[in-house]
């Protein structure tokens, strides 16, 4: 007599066991965070927006000198009397208050520092859609897992009913819904393949057109949900890109209004003159002012109106993150809930050694025993579902912590 018995147990106790498990790559025996190490060195758009950021640190720090000193020379001659003749000559340095206060410099400072804030916006944007990327090649291994344990069953059947047809006790009817169940899980792991296929290459693309092996074990690194929210959120607050940029904008605010009331200073220039003849040499100093009656009107009160403009928005941003990441939050909880409720029904179910056993002993007929375990199939591929939902809520949670 075949046996159909099979240790789910087992693999299903290697399947749910910690959420998600730790293995290797190509490259080595690598986690999580090194292939995502491995996607920020390759990345074409991390490396753009890298190359983007130092152009824009070096703009920055153009212009943060005295303006270019100006040179004067003058040569006349008397037409009235052609052996008549002068020279001048002046030399004169303009005096920016903002440039010797070094209030633009510290302008500089913040607007690069504002620059940097962007670009780490934008490689937390590339890291967690490949993070999200590997979440779903995950599922699909342990989905294909799943499935050959499937298939495995699957096999045992279709023998043990071909025996059965060819020992007489059996028939036709039988073999070929045995055969179509088998064919249906080759099917959907075959179409598992393909999804996956995809996602490696959509991996690929993100790792710069680099191929990032996995082997068909690997499993995501579970992340951590916090235990309290709101005391979670003020210890991560000041980690958040959005924020960061938010109240980085306006200190550059804040820091604009000095600099524009500085521009109401008169400016002053200084240099040195001298007027020659072939009688006289006349030497100095030249003292000149700019008075800014007119260019910088309504400056100062356009800087302010923009510093209460950034301290609004600060307010909104923090509220709409604050209320994001709440809500990513709450789905958690419940996903996390929902994900424990099912592993518990499911480990207290004793289905397919019962199953078996009435099949056997011919209590039930093959067709309410493939109904019954394509119940019992579903509900484990749900769990799984449930699962990458559960990961995937808590990478969205985590994405500035990238």
């Amino acid at each position: 007599m075949i046996t159909l018995y099979i240790s789910y147990k087992n693999v299903l106790r290697t399947l749910i066991s910690g959420c998600l498990l730790c293995s290797g790559m190509a490259y080595g025996q690598n986690s999580s965070d090194e292939v995502l190490n491995l996607i920020e060195q390759n990345n074409t758009q991390i490396i753009a927006a890298q190359k983007t950021l130092s152009a824009t640190v070096m703009d920055n720090k153009t212009g943060l000198n005295l303006k270019n000193p100006e040179v004067e020379f003058e040569h006349k001659w008397n037409t009235h009397n052609p052996g008549e003749k002068g020279k001048e000559v002046s030399v004169t340095q303009e005096l920016e208050w903002s440039v010797i206060s070094g209030q633009k410099k510290q302008l500089a400072r913040t607007k690069n520092e504002l620059a940097e804030i962007s670009f780490r916006q934008t490689r937390n944007a590339v890291l967690l859609e490949a993070q999200k990327k590997l979440i779903e090649i995950s599922f699909c291994n342990r989905m294909i897992q799943e499935l050959n344990t499937q298939l495995t069953d699957a096999d045992s059947l279709v023998s043990i009913y071909e025996t059965l047809l060819r020992n007489g006790s059996g028939n036709v009817l039988d073999v070929n819904r045995s055969k179509l169940n088998r064919a249906a899980i080759a099917t959907e792991i075959r179409n598992t393949n393909a999804q996956k296929e995809v996602l490696l290459q959509d991996l690929y693309g993100l790792n710069g057109g680099n191929t990032v092996s996995l082997s068909p074990e690997w499993s995501l690194s579970p992340l951590a949900l916090p235990e309290n929210f709101d005391s979670w959120f003020q210890q991560m607050e000041a980690s958040v890109p959005e924020l960061n940029y938010y109240q980085k904008d306006l200190e550059l605010k804040k820091k604009s209004v000095r600099a524009t009331k500085s521009e109401m200073i008169p400016s002053l220039s200084v240099g040195y003159t001298g007027e020659f003849t072939e009688t006289e040499r006349m030497q100095g100093f030249a003292i000149g002012m700019s008075i800014p009656l007119w260019e910088n009107k309504n400056k100062v009160k356009k800087s302010k109106l923009d510093v209460e403009a950034a301290q609004s928005t600060v307010s909104d941003a923090r509220q709409r993150v604050y209320n994001n990441l709440k809500a990513q939050y709450v789905q958690s909880v419940e996903l996390k809930k929902s994900l424990q409720m099912q592993q518990e029904a499911l480990d207290n179910l004793n289905t397919i050694p019962l199953m078996k056993e009435a099949l056997l002993k011919g209590e039930i007929n093959l067709m309410d025993y493939l109904n019954e375990m394509t119940r019992y199939y579903d509900f484990r591929k749900n769990l799984l579902q449930t699962e990458k939902d559960y990961q995937t809520a808590l990478a969205d949670l985590h994405a500035f912590e990238l």
